[in-house]
């Protein structure tokens, strides 16, 4: 639910500058039913203002829309980037917080047209090295290499990343950034 001195986005920029931040952190595309679930779980509310927001920044060519089987999928554009990326602080860093929090549950390599690949090979050292990525039309969005003793062992990784690949991603940006939500 909506508290009233939570509301935070006031003007249209704001609204503008905050998904951008949700498509910036997302770390791909977020299909429009996707980004409006977001939206309503942070914010407890949707408007006509968030669609045309949406609209203004792909005519502004701020994000970029894609669309796959009937889906229309938003990124945000290097140019979006670069602006967003200095107004990020104009939105309250607690609204921020639980905003990022539920996008995170949205995170996910199943949409987007997002590849994912695994490779294994036996390195001089006699360890295997697993090799995880993943790619969206954009460029490359996850790469980690490992080593372990075992090929059984670099099987296992392998194969998990392959059956949960948005599993292995969220512990990745956990491990790195230390937040609990990547995990919850």
């Amino acid at each position: 639910m909506k508290r009233k001195s939570e509301l935070v986005l006031k003007t249209l920029t704001d609204i503008k500058v905050y998904i951008l931040f949700l498509l910036d952190n997302t770390g791909g595309a977020l299909d429009g039913d996707t980004l409006t679930e977001i939206i309503e779980e942070s914010t407890g509310e949707i408007t006509f203002d968030y669609g045309e927001c949406i609209r203004q920044m792909v005519e502004s060519e701020h994000i970029i829309p894609d669309t796959i089987d009937d889906k229309t999928y938003y990124i945000i554009s290097k140019k979006g980037r670069m602006v967003a990326s200095e107004l990020y602080d104009s939105i309250d860093e607690s609204f921020r917080e639980r905003s990022l929090r539920a996008a995170i549950r949205h995170i996910s390599f199943s949409d987007g047209g997002r590849q994912i690949t695994a490779s294994i090979t036996e390195g001089e050292d006699k360890r295997f090295h697993v090799t995880l990525r993943a790619h969206d039309r954009f460029g490359e969005v996850l790469s980690v290499k490992i080593a372990v003793n075992s090929r059984a062992e670099a099987e296992a990784i392998k194969s998990g990343y392959e059956a949960k690949p948005d599993a292995v991603y969220r512990g990745v940006l956990f491990s790195l950034t230390g937040r609990f939500e990547y995990i919850s």
